[in-house]
């Protein structure tokens, strides 16, 4: 089977696109904090998927697939990126919540 068929790596990022999704979701602003989130979510999981492989917990795991520590993992890996988001510039006027 090919590594790019393998079922961990489709439920892993499919997870990672959920959970950034409900995170878009819950504390998102714009498109632009949408991709952040992706990219977040992905790097997350595959970090906290590397620590279960390395720490061998065995916690919770489907297969290959570290579920505990991943999700763990995309779940830091989300708030750090909302933490470390720039906040809106003082100079410019809000559009949350007008009407157009």
């Amino acid at each position: 089977m090919s590594a790019f068929l393998n079922p961990s790596l489709v439920l892993g990022i499919l997870l990672s696109l959920g959970y950034a999704s409900l995170f878009h979701l819950w504390t998102g602003r714009n498109l632009r904090d949408l991709f952040v989130f992706v990219l977040a979510a992905l790097v997350g999981f595959a970090a906290g998927q590397w620590s279960g492989r390395r720490l061998e917990l065995g916690l919770l795991h489907l297969g290959q697939l570290y579920l505990l520590e991943a999700s763990v993992g995309a779940w830091l890996a989300l708030f750090l990126a909302r933490l470390m988001e720039a906040p809106p510039s003082p100079n410019r006027p809000s559009t949350r919540g007008k009407r157009t």
